[in-house]
């Protein structure tokens, strides 16, 4: 068998079917893969639904109480069979020849896979955020998402897997990780799989980058004297402190009876979404975009500015920063600034494990990302 495929689920009764139907039709032999669901402790009829896929995939379905995804994977990859370990998540469907490429691909000492597509029915939300902002990426990449993640096992293990206490950023976390022990991250377009989750409503846009942005400062911090990641760190604290003012002026106005307080602060507040809009279109030729890109950067904003907010009031979140340099000087003997080629140091991914030095620096128990 050449490669086991792990699937964490959580309530996801309405994408399951649709996810393992994509495996169910690879090109690659059905005894050369595996899948393995892992039942996140859903409470739907995910259970039911993946069961049917039995007799039509190599398939096993582990049912645990719920936990972070990044133990969920952890739990699947402990029991794979295979040298090579692929991560889907259950809202993504692959093309036939998913597997067959990236075997064509693997390569040792290497995380690789490829950033998702949006559904082929997106909303204008989907479509108009992948053209411009979410776009394919080619070559060494700075993470894989863990939607589309390939590694061999031994090198999985070698990195201790995903960081458990993680609630999100758990695939950024691992290709950092990867990184910092020599390893390759690369990310194929062809590999690209459909994520079903992309969000068809502004609503549900602003609930996914808040998602996603409860992780970004702690990790920044984490990183330190890194300064990667500086800019969108930087604009969305000044998207925090504008729509802040913005709110304050707003009140002040309300009292007194002077709006014009509020100005300042609004013009501001508008003024980053409103240049990366103008700057976007004007590389794409594309100008009648402008006010649905500018809607949108201005919602991703105010949701990551959001998540900001939950960070600053995390109480691990001031633990994790007083904790960072004790935390860095253990870790410093153990990163190799030139591995030699070829070399590797087995492990076992450690399910359950209490922090490392290195799972400590990149979490925030309780996070909020």
């Amino acid at each position: 068998m050449l490669i086991s495929v792990v699937i964490p689920a959580f309530n996801e009764e309405e994408n399951i079917t649709a996810c393992l139907e994509a495996l169910a039709n690879q090109t690659l032999a059905r005894q050369e893969f595996e899948v393995i669901v892992v039942d996140n402790g859903s409470t739907d009829q995910t259970f039911r639904m993946a069961s049917k896929f039995k007799k039509r995939l190599p398939l096993r379905i582990l049912s645990q109480p719920r936990t972070s995804i990044s133990a969920a994977r952890n739990r699947g990859a402990s029991i794979a069979v295979s040298g090579m370990l692929a991560f889907l998540d259950a809202d993504c469907m692959t093309r036939p020849d998913w597997l067959q490429k990236a075997i064509l691909v693997a390569q040792r000492r290497t995380l690789w896979g490829a950033h998702y597509l949006v559904q082929k029915d997106a909303s204008w939300v989907g479509l108009t955020w992948f053209r411009f902002q979410a776009t394919e990426e080619e070559g060494h990449v700075s993470f894989i998402p863990g939607s589309c993640l390939f590694v061999h096992r031994t090198d999985f293990e070698e990195l201790g897997g995903f960081d458990e206490s993680m609630v999100t950023s758990e695939d950024v976390d691992l290709s950092l990780r990867a990184k910092w022990r020599g390893f390759a991250v690369v990310a194929h377009p062809p590999l690209a799989v459909y994520h079903e989750g992309t969000p068809r409503t502004l609503a549900g846009f602003f609930r996914q980058n808040r998602w996603h942005g409860r992780n970004v400062l702690p990790n920044f911090i984490a990183n330190l004297p890194s300064t990667k990641n500086l800019g969108i760190v930087a604009l969305t604290l000044f998207t925090f402190s504008m729509a802040g003012l913005t709110l304050i002026a707003l009140a002040a106005g309300f009292f007194w009876h002077h709006w014009a307080i509020s100005a300042v602060p609004v013009a501001l507040l508008l003024l980053p979404p409103a240049m990366l809009s103008i700057f976007k279109t004007i590389q794409a030729r594309d100008f009648a975009a402008a006010p649905a890109l500018f809607l949108l950067y201005l919602v991703y904003l105010l949701a990551r500015a959001a998540s900001l907010r939950c960070s600053f009031f995390s109480r691990n979140h001031v633990k994790s920063i007083t904790g960072w340099r004790q935390t860095q000087r253990a870790i410093e003997p153990s990163r190799p600034s030139r591995p030699a080629a070829g070399s590797s140091r087995s492990g076992r991914i450690a399910l359950g494990r209490s922090k490392t030095a290195v799972s400590y620096v990149r979490s925030v128990s309780s996070r909020v990302r």
